[in-house]
């Protein structure tokens, strides 16, 4: 009986040991992948034609940072799915909003 128990808890912390690790590689790439969602919002002129779906996205990607500091993966990746979804929020409304002037953030 003794065994069993010792087996169960070396299994139990393989597991938490394995489920650790996810964190941090979850975070890291939903970190990168905000990153290239803003370069591609901001290619169409998002910050002056979405502003605040960008400047959102800027924010969720900052504090997504802040929180990989801290090392609480969980809820950096959380920030950064958000600000994935901001940038490609902002991308769509600067190449599609048909109330957004052309000639937006030029001196006309």
């Amino acid at each position: 009986m003794n065994m069993t128990r010792r087996l169960i808890a070396f299994i139990s912390l393989v597991a938490l040991v394995l489920m650790s690790g996810c964190g941090p590689i979850m975070s890291t790439s939903n970190i990168s992948d905000a990153k290239d969602a803003l370069e591609k919002a901001e290619a169409v002129n998002a910050a002056e034609k979405a502003p605040y779906e960008y400047t959102m996205a800027q924010e969720y990607l900052r504090k997504a940072d802040e929180l990989w500091g801290y090392s609480q993966f969980g809820y950096s990746a959380e920030y950064a799915q958000k600000a994935i979804d901001m940038a490609k929020a902002a991308e769509d409304k600067a190449q599609n909003d048909p109330w957004v002037s052309p000639l937006a953030g030029k001196n006309q």
